[in-house]
């Protein structure tokens, strides 16, 4: 089936690519394992290896231990210097992007809370968390706390269907106005992985950060804290530097 007039381990390559891009070989889905390919073509372990390494360096797949080879989907691409939601980014991309709603309730803040919305005193907050889908497949899934003094009955609003900028600036007359995030590698625990649909200890991308926001009185306040963790295999982040 191969010559050998090119390596064998890269027509391997090229034999992979080739059933990617012609959908023979599904995003997510596993790719044969490594001997069932060295059975079918004839080749050694090394070969298979170092064919499967590269494609995995190059982005066409991804592994994940204990469960074999996958064949990698295109990343979203978010970028950390504006403040732009990760439905743009996918949408923007040509990516169908949809909400799952898992948790929506006003609560009384906590301290911590509090402090992070600077909230000057005892109060409610609204609160959702959701997870994003890409393409159908699990992105992030975000807690995010508004104090809701600033939008007294939000929670009417459909928040699998609309987006939470969108329904604060048209409804609330809340201008967003940008915000501080910082992020960190973390590994999946076992409530993150289950909503995530992926295996506990896997690496994330976690974000935390407020968002300021003007309101329709003028005044400038915190409008938003939240905590976003991205699957690491979805999601690559850049940034645009100058000098």
């Amino acid at each position: 089936m191969f010559t050998s007039n090119v390596p064998l381990y890269l027509q391997l390559k090229e034999k992979i690519i080739k059933l990617i891009e012609e959908n023979e070989l599904k995003v997510n889905e596993a790719i044969p394992s490594e001997p069932m390919l060295m059975e079918e073509y004839g080749l050694s372990r090394t070969t298979v290896r170092k064919a499967l390494d590269e494609l995995v360096n190059e982005g066409y797949l991804f592994r994940v231990h204990g469960k074999g080879t996958f064949v990698e989907g295109r990343k979203v691409e978010q970028g950390l210097v504006n403040l732009t939601s990760c439905t743009e980014d996918m949408r923007n991309m040509g990516l169908s992007a949809r909400y799952e709603l898992l948790n929506q309730q006003i609560m009384l803040a906590t301290s911590s809370l509090r402090n992070n919305l600077n909230m000057l005193s005892e109060g409610k907050a609204f609160h959702i968390e959701r997870i994003m889908y890409g393409n159908e497949s699990p992105v992030n899934v975000t807690k995010s706390y508004i104090p809701y003094d600033y939008v007294q009955g939000i929670e009417r609003f459909n928040f699998e269907k609309q987006s939470l900028y969108k329904v604060l600036e048209e409804e609330y007359n809340i201008t967003i106005l940008g915000g501080v995030r910082s992020f960190e590698a973390v590994v999946a625990d076992e409530e993150t992985a289950k909503k995530l649909s992926i295996d506990v200890g896997m690496p994330l991308i976690k974000f935390e950060g407020q968002v300021k926001g003007k309101l329709s009185d003028g005044s400038v306040v915190l409008i938003e804290y939240f905590q976003t963790h991205y699957r690491t295999d979805q999601v690559k982040f850049y940034i645009d530097q100058f000098r």
